[in-house]
């Protein structure tokens, strides 16, 4: 494919642009010489915080000049538009997607050190008219910095030295940023145009940070040894089945991709040693079955889970979520993931603090020699994990994501206090998803369904609903709704850590969730009557809502 690019004058033409990195205070002098045959536009060129409206337009071979001071300290990016096809956020998609670049300006003093990184995506077509039926699903080369994994650059720590990224989003359309095995902190948070600096009290703590377009992130990581991705977590910016157009694809990609991955994904050495975390109890075994599921309650053929404990299998249907995983923080626990599948699969235990073997990355996490295998069909395959903290997250599949994650291998993992149960009449969970066969195909689920039981709650007492977003490329809202509109509820954690108490606030019962993300909320009814749990994609106009009586 062919794309538009930037260059410095005498050097080569790069993606992403080249780096602009001035201190606090400095004036900016630029050149922009346009040899393209088309009008180029040009975003962000400006002291900053600025007006996104704010363009210099450059006729097709003519010179314009621009003087300005930098601005205030922070993380932004610059663009041009030329021409092309605009997508459904305004960015452009075609030729000229990859016409961005990094603008960081610099705090007067030392400044930390850390790593620069622009995700940008070439696509064929519009998301908005593939998912309304109007187009194929475009084709799409997703980028870090330039490559889609395997060629993405590989990066190379010391277990616990701290690690600053900054992370700019130059493509039309968000992304969930899913970091495995671990949590970061993100530090500042704009929109290409301004940046803010959060607090200590205002930093959190995530293992999955959204960036919409044009947004931008600084993060503070301390990497734990082992073998890590750092990737969006929607299956067409990470699957080589769904990256690359189709006639690539057979000849070529398919043949090179690594570890059944493209796109935006990012992989991470950490070297050193793990702690022994503190454990109690001895071994709790377990075996996750791997099944075929038929065609039923209106879902089309997919997959499952079931678990088997103690001879005991649990649920003896094939549903979609798999059923709830519950484990004890500190407990020792051996899973036997067992395929049933006519084709190979892996489990990632998302968010959960694991070893990068049992991570459920085929072919990249690693034990010393021993390298993470795919669970070939018959076989099985024993993850042992000791959860550190108690919280709510997922299992789910991390091989043949298309197929596999839209057929419903996924899951809620529940981690509760030592001595102390679920209780899923006070607990309720709500997993956000589509039913497949492809991510933009299928009806809206919540808990697997159209039409999900009516739930009963009594006055007075607190329910912790435990809201898990898993659509394989969605983003969609959960919202508790009375007669008289959206309710108030206490937010307690994001992505199964616990909420800072400056942060464990009363808010407006709407909440946003890409895929990965996982929220925990309180409510305490003080009235009869009846409520909803709304999930919706306000884009396709989907909504799924469960009934709640309260007495």
């Amino acid at each position: 494919m062919k794309v538009y690019a930037f260059c410095e004058e005498g050097k080569a033409l790069q993606v992403p642009a080249p780096l602009i990195r001035v201190p606090e205070g400095t004036e900016i002098h630029v050149t922009l010489h346009n040899l393209l045959r088309v009008t180029a536009i040009l975003h962000g060129l400006h002291q900053h915080p600025g007006d996104a409206k704010a363009v210099v337009e450059v006729p097709p071979q003519e010179t314009r000049e621009l003087r300005f001071a930098a601005g205030a300290a922070g993380t932004y990016q610059y663009y041009a538009s030329a021409g092309g096809e605009l997508g459904d956020t305004g960015r452009p998609i075609r030729e000229d997607s990859q016409l961005a670049g990094a603008f960081v300006i610099d705090p007067p003093g030392k400044v930390a050190s850390g790593r620069i990184f622009v995700l940008g995506i070439w696509r064929s077509g519009s998301d908005l008219a593939a998912v309304r039926g109007q187009a194929p699903l475009p084709h799409m080369i997703p980028v870090i910095n330039g490559k889609s994994w395997p060629y993405t650059e590989r990066l190379t720590y010391t277990a616990g030295e701290p690690v600053r990224w900054r992370w700019i989003n130059a493509s039309d359309g968000g992304h969930p940023m899913h970091m495995h095995g671990s949590y970061f902190r993100v530090d500042s948070a704009g929109d290409s145009e301004t940046d803010h600096s959060f607090t200590a009290e205002q930093q959190r703590t995530a293992a999955t940070n959204r960036l919409l377009t044009n947004g931008t992130m600084t993060m503070y990581w301390t990497p734990p040894p082992g073998h890590w991705l750092f990737h969006c977590h929607f299956v067409p910016h990470m699957s080589p089945e769904m990256t690359v157009a189709n006639a690539l694809a057979d000849k070529f990609i398919m043949q090179h991709t690594h570890d059944h991955m493209a796109g935006m994904v990012l992989g991470i050495t950490v070297t050193g040693n793990r702690p022994p975390l503190d454990s109690h109890g001895r071994t709790r075994k377990i075996r996750l079955w791997v099944r075929e599921r038929p065609a039923a309650h209106g879902l089309p053929a997919g997959f499952s889970y079931q678990l088997e404990e103690n001879h005991s299998v649990f649920p003896k249907n094939l549903t979609v979520p798999g059923p709830p995983l519950v484990l004890e923080r500190g407990q020792p626990v051996e899973i036997t993931v067992v395929n049933q599948l006519h084709e190979s699969t892996t489990v990632h235990w998302h968010s959960v603090e694991v070893e990068s073997y049992y991570d459920g990355v085929a072919g990249w996490g690693a034990s010393g020699n021993k390298v993470t295998p795919e669970i070939q069909p018959g076989h099985s395959f024993r993850v042992r994990f000791n959860p550190p903290r108690a919280g709510t997250f997922m299992y789910h599949t991390h091989l043949h994501d298309e197929e596999q994650l839209s057929g419903g291998l996924y899951g809620p993992l529940i981690v509760v206090e030592p001595g102390t149960k679920f209780d899923p009449s006070h607990e309720p969970i709500a997993v956000l998803s589509r039913a497949g066969p492809s991510p933009i195909e299928g009806p809206l689920l919540l808990n697997g369904s159209t039409n999900p039981p009516t739930l009963h709650w009594r006055i007075g007492e607190r329910y912790r609903l435990r809201l898990i977003s898993i659509a394989a490329f969605d983003g969609g809202f959960f919202s508790l709704l009375g007669p008289d509109g959206l309710l108030q509820w206490r937010a307690i954690a994001k992505d199964g850590a616990d909420l800072p108490p400056a942060q464990a606030v009363m808010q407006e019962a709407r909440q946003s969730a890409l895929a990965g993300e996982v929220y925990d909320f309180e409510y305490q009814p003080t009235v009869a009557g009846t409520l909803q749990l709304q999930v919706s994609i306000g884009i396709l106009k989907m909504k799924v809502a469960q009934q709640i009586e309260v007495q």
